[in-house]
């Protein structure tokens, strides 16, 4: 039986877990996917790519007899985890914890979640970077710790959304400022004037 938590994904990924298939088990069906994920989420371009590095990372010729499991929730400023897995954040319900895994120290492509059992999920950043254009794209791609990562994460949820409106204003301010928009730290207070 599957079960959430940390320890939860290192039992189903380790050899004597419960995975069914080359790929765990782990793939959400178009029903699961409409139930656990944001609108919008859908498995494009880098998905057939991910499938394979995930038979090659489970397949134990290739990886041995010994496979070191790890898990963590993921955050987006943990900088130890890809990018590219942080910007995916923001496709989760709010409330959901999301959670990233490495096997023999090489990072799973897929971002995790538990709602009954273990859903691996592909291409979440591909997805929103393929909608963007230009600027707006180069500067979401280049975006790479967790105040960036704070203020593309609003701009992945419009696409996901599909709410124009708020992708072509958060576009506007991610080119024209990047990552000066959001400071690191709240200003100080504002003296009263004598």
């Amino acid at each position: 039986m599957q079960r959430p938590g940390v320890e939860g994904l290192v039992a189903f990924l380790t050899p004597d877990g419960v995975y069914e298939s080359s790929t765990g088990g782990c793939v959400p069906t178009r029903d699961e996917r409409a139930r656990i994920m944001t609108p919008g989420y859908r498995e494009i371009g880098a998905l057939r790519f991910q499938l394979e590095w995930l038979r090659r990372v489970w397949d134990p010729t290739t990886t041995g007899a010994r496979r070191e499991v790890t898990a963590r929730v993921l955050y987006a400023d943990d900088v130890d985890v890809p990018v590219y897995l942080r910007r995916s954040r923001p496709a989760f319900p709010v409330g959901s914890q999301p959670m990233v895994a490495t096997i023999n120290g090489e990072w799973l492509p897929a971002v995790w979640i538990f709602q009954g059992r273990w859903y691996c999920l592909l291409g979440i950043d591909h997805r929103i970077a393929s909608d963007l254009q230009g600027a707006c794209r180069t500067a979401y791609l280049a975006s790479t710790h967790g105040r960036c990562l704070d203020f593309t994460g609003a701009l992945a949820a419009a696409v996901l959304a599909e709410d124009q409106v708020a992708r072509r204003r958060l576009c506007t301010l991610l080119v024209e400022h990047g990552c000066g928009s959001v400071p690191a730290e709240a200003p100080p207070p504002t003296e009263p004037l004598p």
